[in-house]
């Protein structure tokens, strides 16, 4: 299988959320798989090339075509509006959906509790509807909570398009300059919006992990594809925000356990 991957850099490695979901899901069902690294001025390109509709929209109602897209050759199997036969196999284009495609077909059905070294499915039974849920919930939680101000801001760009991709960024989010992004580190404002920040993910996330002193996955000892989700955002903060060791701290260290947990499903292939 082919997984199409935003590049950041260089060095070449991956930053933002929505491919690390899908990398966690490619990894933990034991796939084989490699990574197509696609500058961000070429992901737009990419996606039309393929032929892979849009999943999302720009705040001016364009379409917002970005990535992850799995290629699985080996399978002609369409589970929803967002996957594409073709005689060559199918292309998945969002990453909520690249873990249902691997969770049908591609992970066991011989779960026995962990006793015999399997592991257990991404989505366990009679959850779906509630992973979807799930999923919105969280991407609200970051994406209004000063992700982009707090973290975004910090991606690192290759210099040879690093002007021209934040003067496009800017534009979409309705900036006249990238600049403006920035809460420059130390000042008043950023403090209030990092408080604010651990106060949302307090009440509106940490609260939900009830089983704490069983493991550091929201059911406590066993992964699902949900932890996968908050982990493909703990992945950007890593990569990007600069008081991530900080927020590794928050809500008793449940951050950064949870993203420790997830690294035997980090690998970059």
């Amino acid at each position: 299988m082919t997984f199409y991957d935003i590049a950041s850099g260089p060095p070449v490695h991956p930053f933002a959320p929505n491919p690390w979901k899908a990398r966690y899901a490619l990894n933990f069902s034991k796939t084989s798989y490699r990574t197509t690294w696609v500058p961000l001025p070429d992901v737009a390109a990419t996606r039309t090339k393929l032929g892979v509709p849009a999943v999302r929209k720009h705040a001016d109602g364009s379409d917002f075509l970005t990535l992850p897209i799995l290629h699985d050759p080996s399978s002609t199997t369409s589970s929803s509006s967002t996957t594409q036969q073709q005689e060559r196999g199918t292309l998945v284009g969002d990453s909520f959906d690249i873990a249902l495609h691997l969770h049908n077909e591609h992970s066991s059905s011989n779960y026995d509790g962990g006793e015999g070294g399997a592991h257990p499915p991404l989505f366990p039974p009679n959850t779906l509807a509630l992973h979807r849920a799930f999923n919105a919930h969280v991407d609200t939680l970051f994406s209004l909570n000063g992700s982009a101000q707090l973290a975004g801001y910090y991606m690192t760009f290759d210099p040879a398009t690093a002007e021209a991709t934040k003067a496009d960024m800017a534009r979409r989010i309705g900036l006249s300059r990238w600049e403006d992004l920035e809460l420059p580190p130390g000042s008043e404002q950023r403090k209030s919006t990092l408080a604010a920040f651990e106060a949302a993910l307090g009440s509106g996330l940490a609260a939900w992990f009830v089983h704490r002193d069983e493991g550091p996955f929201l059911e406590g000892r066993e992964p699902m594809y949900a932890d996968m989700i908050v982990g493909g955002w703990l992945q950007m903060m890593r990569n990007c925000l600069p008081e991530w060791e900080e927020m590794r701290g928050w809500h008793g260290g449940l951050w950064g356990r949870l993203h420790d947990a997830l690294e035997e499903w980090a690998q970059v292939l």
